[in-house]
């Protein structure tokens, strides 16, 4: 499953949804940064190093990253892997980026404002702004990359509510609407939006292989699946960054990423073992992101599909979720840290209908047992992939696969790397899968039940009375009364509890380590992982990145 980021709509922020649809909207529209000069070059000096910036501010040379894969790809009309996304948002152009809290900032947008009905958007680039090579930003780029995600990109779901863009003039791009979106400024970030001059991308077919950026960062080596290496960008808006240079290593193997970090032989790690908690090394920093989203048993019910008619029945899947004993896995796998879940998504009571499970979420084999009777099915063997690289995942998959036996459905949990379950996903060559979403609940439904990357590739897509269901989604994306939003997401909720096109097991976390200074780096909450780095700028004011 794609890996979904946005910011949860919550009850504090209905009113900010409303603002966004009706009125003008230019929060943060402070004048543009000018574009500073080239930073000096890197000093040489080993990983977390400090050198002197121009400024006499303490900036890092080299910091060493290890992730839960390598860079699949820089496009973000195919991305979907966790890696490239956080690589994409950091090496590329955002017209909006979301702070420490997940709330999405202006950026390169000086405004965005909306029209009274809400289905026109015109967005404002700042003045003079360029891209890495001196190339000039300008609003044919904002339609490209609009145009290309609704050609069939793999991040369309989160500009759902846009019909088309427009130039308007060299720096201001109109949207066009289906319908009013209060989510869309999660929508506009680099998560789906990323800026490249068009006119190089038309051009050059392998261009993501060596794209300019109007970004932070910007590429200086790249291999898919191997090497990644990126240096300030000494165009980027925000000005000079405080560690100039990233190198991304790939460290397939949990307990040696473990040990490098332990050796401060890497200076970040993100989503590493949970189990491995208690036994990194005290002076290091680590911490436990709120990634917001659920841990999920995805399972393939396409009868056409390599699952054939495994879980085709609803009432397997329906009893697969009754078989499940949540709060063992947060427990044990996930050490007590996260939620066992009672509805589709986390905690938002404000929009999800809590205990929209069957059976509120709680386990109850006997139950399970008897919809396994109702349609005839004694016993289901498949094999479940799940990633081999982040943190209780694997654990998770065993506890489930333990739990599901009870009724008959036996899977082989089959741990693999982060290229190989995305394209077994992508390609619909698996049979079940135990991954993670992270997302608000307007995109979850979208991607679950409407018409995203998670419905086609289930093969929920393809099931009677699914076109009642999206437009069910289309009206509560649309909704700006809360109260209505909600009902329409407890009506489509109730529809999930029936068919379970996916199966919620817990909320998602992450645990990162790093060794570099707290202010240098920020992980946003609420989102799957997104990495800010701190500017010379926020360092300068005493604010850490993304503060």
């Amino acid at each position: 499953m794609v890996e979904l980021t946005r910011r949860p709509l919550r009850a504090s922020r209905a009113a900010v949804g409303l603002v966004v649809v009706g009125l003008v909207l230019a929060a943060c529209t402070s004048s543009a940064t000018p574009a500073p000069t080239a930073a000096p070059a890197a000093s040489g000096a080993a990983s977390g190093a400090a050198s002197k910036a121009p400024s006499a501010a303490p900036t890092i040379a080299s910091a060493k990253f290890a992730g839960a894969g390598p860079v699949l790809t820089l496009d973000v009309t195919k991305s979907g892997d966790l890696v490239s996304v956080d690589i994409i948002i950091l090496s590329q152009g955002n017209l909006v980026r979301h702070d420490a809290t997940g709330i999405p900032k202006l950026e390169m947008a000086e405004s965005i404002t909306n029209s009274t009905d809400g289905l026109t958007v015109t967005i404002k680039l700042k003045p003079n702004l360029k891209y890495s090579d001196g190339t000039a930003v300008t609003s044919a780029d904002i339609k490209d990359i609009v145009d290309r995600q609704l050609n069939g990109g793999a991040n369309s779901v989160f500009i759902a509510s846009v019909k088309s863009a427009e130039v308007v003039d060299a720096v201001t791009a109109k949207l066009t609407l289906k319908y009013p979106d209060p989510d869309l400024w999660n929508g506009l970030s680099a998560r789906a939006m990323a800026l490249n001059p068009a006119a190089k991308v038309a051009a050059d077919k392998d261009y993501f292989l060596h794209p300019v950026s109007a970004g932070p960062y910007m590429v200086k080596e790249f291999t898919p699946n191997k090497s990644f290496t990126m240096v300030e960008n000494p165009n980027f808006v925000g000005g000079p960054m405080v560690v100039k240079q990233i190198e991304l290593v790939n460290v397939p193997d949990a307990t040696s990423k473990v040990l490098q970090l332990n050796n401060k032989l890497i200076d970040f790690a993100w989503d590493i073992p949970i189990a491995a908690k208690d036994s990194l090394t005290k002076d290091l920093r680590q911490f436990v992101i709120r990634v917001g989203g659920a841990n999920t048993v995805y399972v393939n019910m396409n009868p056409t599909g390599k699952a054939g008619s495994k879980f085709a029945d609803a009432r397997v899947r329906q009893a697969m979720s009754l078989a499940l004993d949540r709060q063992a896995v947060a427990d044990t796998a996930f050490l007590g840290l996260v939620k066992p879940l009672t509805s589709f998504w986390y905690d938002c009571p404000d929009i999800c209908t809590p205990g929209a499970l069957p059976n509120g979420g709680k386990q109850d084999l006997v139950a399970a047992q008897k919809l396994m009777d109702a349609a005839g099915v004694k016993e289901i063997k498949a094999e479940m992939l799940v990633s081999s690289t982040r943190g209780g995942w694997k654990e998770g998959a065993t506890i489930v696969a333990q739990q599901l036996a009870k009724i008959g459905v036996n899977l082989t949990v089959n741990p693999v790397d982060e290229a190989t379950w995305n394209a077994a996903t992508a390609a619909d060559n698996f049979e079940v899968i135990f991954n993670g979403g992270a997302t608000s609940p307007q995109v979850t439904m979208a991607s679950w039940f409407g018409n995203g990357f998670s419905a086609i590739h289930s093969g929920y897509a393809k099931t009677a009375g699914h076109d009642a269901v999206v437009a069910l989604i289309d009206k509560m994306a649309s909704e700006l009364d809360v109260a209505k939003r909600k009902d329409l997401m407890t009506q489509i909720q109730k529809i999930g509890a029936d068919t379970m096109p996916m199966i919620p097991v817990v909320e998602r976390i992450a645990l990162d380590g790093i060794w570099l200074p707290v202010p240098a780096l920020t992980v946003a909450d609420l989102t799957p992982g997104y990495i800010i780095m701190q500017t010379v700028a926020e360092q300068t004011a005493g604010k850490a990145a993304g503060k």
